[in-house]
């Protein structure tokens, strides 16, 4: 696993992706990335934010910081091992967004319970053959024991840190260009990744990268950082309890 797989696994993120391949529905579209291609090094220069000035651990720990400060963000990417994400959180109230392997799921998130829907074929066969008719269309809460690998998308703060600290820096490079901003990266050494900071303004951070990213893989990007999120549970009437359907 690289450094986005083995992370989310740690944050059980692992257990929601391997739940959402039980559904199937169209799965979110993600630009082709050439990370080493947006990159670009043609002039030495600081960090107007002076965050190149830190030591590396003390900028992860200011970057999950101004991402919390934030209040939302988007999350969205595929791992380099397919597993795709395109969350947007609110914090403190949830997210919503899909995620998924070879399938997606789409879901919606809260303190309150996990709401997951996708392809009717494929959920009947999770939950029973006989139920099909009774789950089209509708959006599914999950039980305590499924949801658990989901239960980190209802945290903002949770997934920030339990994504991006899962792992401390040893090392940071000289501030770059990524996509058009000022940025450093901090070094991962067990797994070989990057994550890219803001090197101006706020140090929020931008992507992270596994090691081997190529175009279209192993890139994740934050973003759209204090655009509001609408994170809105379903309809009482749109949702099936799956707690309350009978094993078959």
């Amino acid at each position: 696993m690289h450094l986005v797989v083995r992370r989310l696994a740690a944050a059980g993120v692992a257990a929601g992706l391997a739940v959402a391949a039980t559904a199937c529905s169209s799965g979110p579209e993600h630009p082709s990335v050439a990370p080493l291609a947006q990159i670009s090094i043609d002039e030495q220069t600081t960090a107007q934010n002076g965050i190149d000035q830190l030591a590396p651990p003390e900028v992860l720990e200011r970057a999950i910081a101004a991402m919390r400060a934030a209040g939302t963000y988007r999350v969205t990417g595929t791992t380099v091992g397919g597993n795709t994400i395109d969350i947007a959180f609110q914090d403190g109230v949830g997210s919503a967004g899909t995620v998924g392997s070879q399938n997606t799921v789409q879901l919606v998130a809260t303190a309150g319970g996990v709401y997951v829907t996708g392809d009717t074929a494929s959920l009947a066969a999770q939950v029973g053959a006989d139920v099909d008719t009774t789950i089209a269309g509708k959006w599914l809460l999950i039980s305590a024991e499924a949801a658990s690998g989901f239960a980190i998308f209802a945290d903002g703060s949770a997934f920030a840190s339990a994504v991006l600290g899962a792992e401390a820096p040893s090392d940071m490079t000289d501030v770059t260009e990524v996509d058009g901003q000022a940025a450093v990266g901090l070094l991962f050494p067990e797994t070989g990744g990057t994550l890219w900071v803001a090197a101006t303004g706020e140090p929020l951070p931008l992507r992270l990268e596994e090691k081997g990213a190529s175009a279209g893989a192993g890139v994740i990007t934050f973003s759209d950082y204090g655009t509001e999120v609408a994170v809105t549970p379903p309809a009482e009437d749109a949702v099936v309890d799956l707690t309350k359907i009978p094993a078959q």
